[in-house]
């Protein structure tokens, strides 16, 4: 993951900007790649709320680049941005479940 790369300020309003930015002033792919970073980090830090450490590899291996010693891709880069893309709004909807789930719990 990303750790320690992009970090999220305390302040309400850098959240709230994180969260919702959509990226409206960058190119479509560095968009995705912008949803990519953010999606990333959501994993990192709900990756206990998500209990499944198979989709959570799974999603990570698709949202991130490969890295040295990782195996190569062989897929274009639209093939990429297409799967970045689709595992970012399903990080989106995970993300909106976690809130859900936090406000139907009984303390």
């Amino acid at each position: 993951m990303l750790k320690g790369k992009v970090q999220m300020d305390n302040e309400v309003q850098t959240k709230l900007r994180w969260d919702q930015d959509a990226l409206e002033d960058c190119s479509p792919e560095d968009r995705v790649w912008g949803w990519s970073v953010r999606a990333s980090e959501v994993l990192h830090h709900d990756k206990d709320k998500l209990e499944d450490e198979c989709l959570l590899k799974m999603l990570c291996q698709g949202l991130l680049d490969k890295q040295a010693g990782a195996p190569a891709w062989s897929e274009n880069s639209e093939v990429k941005h297409g799967v970045r893309f689709v595992l970012s709004m399903i990080v989106r909807v995970l993300q909106r479940c976690f809130k859900m789930d936090e406000k139907v719990q009984l303390p």
